[in-house]
């Protein structure tokens, strides 16, 4: 059993979009061979970059506009969004603090910020 308190895990700026952190919270690095769980925050006016791949996300706080392919709606705390594998997505903080969000995805790699900072070598 791994338990971690998200207070104690470091926050990594996110490589592209604007004004946006992640915390690997489960990954291979720690022996989770399947699902990565991160935590996002989104600053004000900040964004994620434009993705393709499959999303699971539930917000924790703050307001988000989600885009995707042919559909855009505005989510809050308690909302769950599934997206497809593959569709185009974005998501923007639209409210008036930053956002947070829980998203999982599915890879046995070890995140590679945690690799290139040796972090993490995988288990």
């Amino acid at each position: 059993m791994y338990v971690v308190n998200a207070e104690s895990v470091r926050a990594y700026p996110l490589g592209s979009g604007r004004g946006v952190t992640v915390r690997y919270l489960l990954h291979a690095g720690i022996g989770a061979r399947r699902i990565q769980l991160r935590l996002f925050t989104v600053e004000l006016g900040g964004f994620t970059p434009l993705e393709r791949h499959e999303h699971e996300v539930y917000v924790l706080r703050g307001r988000l506009l989600v885009k995707g392919e042919d559909k855009e709606a505005v989510v809050g705390p308690g909302d769950a969004v599934f997206i497809a594998s593959m569709e185009p997505h974005q998501l923007s903080n639209v409210g008036e603090e930053p956002a947070e969000f829980l998203c999982t995805k599915e890879t046995g790699e070890v995140p590679e910020t945690l690799k290139k900072r040796g972090e993490f070598k995988g288990v």
